[in-house]
């Protein structure tokens, strides 16, 4: 078969053409997969370091709930030994005041006369 020279030459550019193609193509699926592998590294690099965060931060979690309960007993048994504290003081401060004298009746009495007693000391006031 028989085929001219500027048929030959337009096939011949035909096929540059299409091999150049066929080239660039394969370039672009060799960057493509190297981006992608990339990228799938870059993600699960990612996706490893959520974890570890997720995970500390629930160890953290744990830890700092056992943290408060265990303040709170404490809390709670400071309140009571105050409490307690509390009560013995006011038990000895009433034992006080009946040994001397201090939970009489009639000083009570007495305390609306010691506003208005006639010797009580004045300050004078310069004028």
């Amino acid at each position: 078969m028989f085929v001219s020279r500027r048929k030959y030459e337009q096939l011949l550019a035909d096929y540059e053409r299409i091999r150049e193609q066929r080239d660039d193509a394969q370039r672009n699926v060799r960057a493509m997969q190297t981006a992608t592998r990339t990228a799938a590294g870059q993600f699960t690099a990612a996706d490893d370091t959520l974890n570890r965060v997720r995970l500390a931060r629930l160890a953290d979690a744990i830890r700092f709930t056992r943290r408060i309960e265990r303040l709170v007993r404490i809390v709670a048994r400071l309140r009571g030994e105050v409490a307690a504290a509390e009560r013995r003081a006011a038990r000895v401060q009433a034992a006080y005041d009946n040994a001397v004298g201090l939970d009489d009746p009639t000083l009570d009495l007495g305390a609306h006369w010691q506003t208005r007693r006639a010797d009580k000391p004045r300050t004078e006031v310069a004028s």
